[in-house]
């Protein structure tokens, strides 16, 4: 009979140390090598923690029934896993239990694993505020009193073993819960070391990017950028010259607790990053500061949190805008979104580069897990739509956080624990199939060389899709540094094409401070907006590939000559063209092109990408209802007069019934015809000849 029990129990332990075996995926491992700010340590009376010469002290508080030092780690509790550490008692009570907490969730759900000094045991749960004694205190030889202990937590099926010193020491059936918090417990005035802590779990495929590893290192950046403090959530410009980050911690933060501040760099003529700049008030203050999101044009910033009129600090909760002025930036102001609510103490964001679409990591009543990511749309009134979820395939039971839109619209970077991976956070990346926002590629991993054992998030892509900027643990010289990579063609966003310029005041060949709208011409539907710089008139904006632009700027007291872009035939290829922008002082006599009115070929007959250029002439005009305008028709020169001068006259007679179709009185518009009498354009590009082909607009009266 003692045969029989002693070949059960071997054979107990030689299956599930297989199974152990097979459990190779590291979702979290901390071997204390570095001071990292993964663990939670409630601030009471007679209790701290420290980490020295690779290992983890923790002194609990002396009033405290069990004290526990955690952090959130999400585990999916329907598979297999395994949490194991290495604890030593240090002093204090040789009675008092310590060891291992997971499945927390406050004071109503946990499972602990405890030992004491004098060599005893004890496992039990809170489930639903009440306390289970699956093992009380029992006597084991397998406790060294004063050396390290290996505790060990495996779940089986619907079973959970336990293990001290790799010896199994009880089971039980394992009741689901919901906390995602795991970590150490203790029972009051006790002082441990920790060695270790690690979660496994059963092996999973995990959808890696083709053509991984890459053909680059990761690369951290200097100490320009990266000091003995954290630098987090680097935000990339589109134009790739200046990079926002967040700084913790650093004495030159506002604020007493010298919490998150943003700082900047900028990039030098040699192509490195110049010495971190500590970004001015208003976009900073006494509470948590970062950049969310940098327009293209540089000129406006979208900011972390909610701020007060006079600039300071108003909540976490929320997001605003600044945007540079003549004398700085301006204090930001909330950006309001439909409905918005977060049950989450957690938020990031993104905001597309044209600003019509906002993706949120937030909690909500239809999430999914932990933390999910939705998608907001902009409003005309400048608001933004009630929070949609992007939905099972993105997002998971865990958290998915960090969004990063790339300049095509299409291609989603983001952080998650949910997805299989190499460490606690891993980067993934997902494309678009359709405008449903809820129809995504599966999502895949960005790699080992991107993502580590370690924490790997917040990942930043500029327009032209090069490198890769995103914050990482992993062989850092602080908590967090900043880290690039170059990134392989199979990884990068689709291609697009950033337009700079400046808006020019026509007469005095001055810029201009102006709003930038880009409107696509084929479904009359306005995608993007941005501003000029104040003082210089400059601006950027990135446009995907596919559709036909129209571009126009908008000041006061001025009338906008507007350009346009046909990117639907073009080689896709990232590149950069340059398009001033015009605008004309309001007043008599003055003459305006109408660019983006289009007719068939040979034809009187409007192509309905003219819409936009008409509509924006019928609500001027409707903005002064005593302005009087001349419409002139010119063609090419080249063919016959008679007929060309038949075919502008056809032309902004059409244009005017459009007007007046639209509510303009005919008795406000006049019409010329030129035919081909005033060519733009004479030479041998025929592509050029085009500009011939056109239709004005004069003012007669305002």
């Amino acid at each position: 009979m003692k045969k029989a029990v002693l070949y059960i129990i071997f054979t107990f332990v030689y299956v599930f140390a297989s199974k152990a075996q097979q459990m190779s995926n590291i979702v979290f491992f901390d071997d204390f090598s570095q001071n990292h700010t993964y663990w939670d340590v409630p601030k009471k009376k007679g209790s701290y923690a420290y980490v020295k010469n690779g290992k983890y002290y923790i002194k609990s508080s002396p009033k405290d029934k069990i004290f526990a030092v955690e952090s959130q780690i999400f585990i999916d509790y329907l598979k297999n896993f395994a949490i194991e550490t290495s604890v030593k008692y240090i002093s204090g009570p040789k009675n008092h239990g310590f060891g291992i907490i997971f499945g927390s969730r406050g004071v109503d759900v946990g499972y602990y694993f405890l030992i004491t000094k004098n060599q005893y045991f004890s496992i039990g749960a809170q489930i639903n505020k009440t306390y289970i004694p699956f093992k009380k205190w029992t006597k084991s030889a397998l406790i060294k009193p004063n050396d390290f202990n290996i505790l060990r937590v495996e779940k089986n099926g619907t079973v959970l073993y336990f293990y001290i010193n790799g010896k199994p020491v009880f089971s039980t059936q394992f009741i689901r819960v919901f906390g995602q918090f795991h970590g150490f417990a203790l029972q009051s005035n006790l002082l441990i070391a920790a060695d270790y802590f690690q979660i496994t779990t059963e092996n999973h495929q995990i959808n890696l990017a083709k053509n991984v590893p890459f053909t680059s290192k990761r690369i951290r950046l200097s100490k320009n950028v990266n000091t003995i403090y954290s630098e987090i959530a680097p935000v990339i410009s589109p134009d790739g010259q200046t990079l926002y980050f967040g700084r913790i911690y650093d004495p030159r933060n506002y604020g007493k607790k010298h919490e998150c501040d943003i700082w900047y760099s900028k990039r030098q003529p040699d192509g490195t990053w110049g010495p971190a700049i500590h970004a001015p008030k208003p976009l900073n203050n006494d509470g948590v500061n970062a950049v969310i999101t940098v327009t293209p044009d540089g000129n406006a910033l979208v900011l972390e949190g909610l701020y007060n009129p006079d600039g300071s600090f108003k909540s976490k909760q929320g997001i605003s805008i600044s945007y540079r002025t003549k004398n700085g930036w301006s204090v930001p102001k909330p950006i309001k979104i439909k409905n918005f609510y977060n049950k989450n103490i957690y938020e990031t964001y993104c905001l597309s580069n044209d600003q019509s679409v906002l993706i949120m990591s937030i909690e909500r009543d239809d999430t999914y897990g932990d933390l999910d990511l939705y998608v907001s749309f902009r409003q005309p009134d400048g608001t933004y739509s009630e929070p949609k979820n992007l939905g099972p395939i993105v997002n998971t039971f865990a958290s998915e956080s960090t969004p990063f839109l790339a300049s095509d619209g299409k291609t989603l970077y983001f952080s998650s624990n949910g997805h299989p991976g190499y460490g606690s956070h891993d980067i993934f990346v997902t494309r678009r199939l359709d405008d449903t926002w809820t129809n995504w590629t599966k999502p895949k991993n960005l790699g080992p060389l991107i993502n580590t054992y370690d924490w790997d998030t917040y990942l930043s892509i500029p327009a032209k899709g090069d490198y890769a900027y995103f914050s990482s643990t992993y062989n850092s010289i602080g908590n967090e540094d900043i880290f690039k990579i170059k990134l392989d063609t199979n990884l990068q966003p689709e291609p697009v094409i950033l337009v700079f310029g400046k808006v020019i005041n026509y007469e005095t060949n001055e810029p201009v401070a102006a709003t930038i709208y880009w409107t696509d011409l084929e479904t009359n539907k306005q995608v993007g907006i941005a501003r000029s710089n104040p003082t210089t008139g400059e601006y950027k904006i990135t446009l995907p590939f596919g559709k036909i632009y129209g571009l126009k700027a908008q000041a006061d007291n001025f009338i906008a000559q507007s350009d346009n872009l046909d990117l639907r035939n073009m080689p896709k290829s990232y590149s950069e063209i340059k398009r001033d922008l015009y605008l004309f002082p309001l007043k008599p006599n003055q003459t305006i092109k109408l660019n983006n009115v289009f007719f068939e070929k040979a034809q009187p007959t409007l192509m309905p990408e003219s819409y936009p250029e008409l509509d924006r002439l019928v609500k001027l005009m409707k903005s002064y209802p005593s302005m009087v305008i001349e419409l002139d028709g010119h063609t090419d020169y080249r063919g016959d007069p008679k007929l060309l001068f038949e075919l502008s006259q056809k032309r902004v007679e059409t244009v005017k019934k459009y007007l007046v179709e639209h509510g303009i009185s005919p008795n406000r518009i006049k019409t010329k015809a030129f035919g081909g009498k005033y060519p733009v354009y004479r030479g041998n590009k025929e592509e050029l000849h085009k500009l011939n082909r056109r239709v004005e607009f004069k003012i007669l009266k305002i």
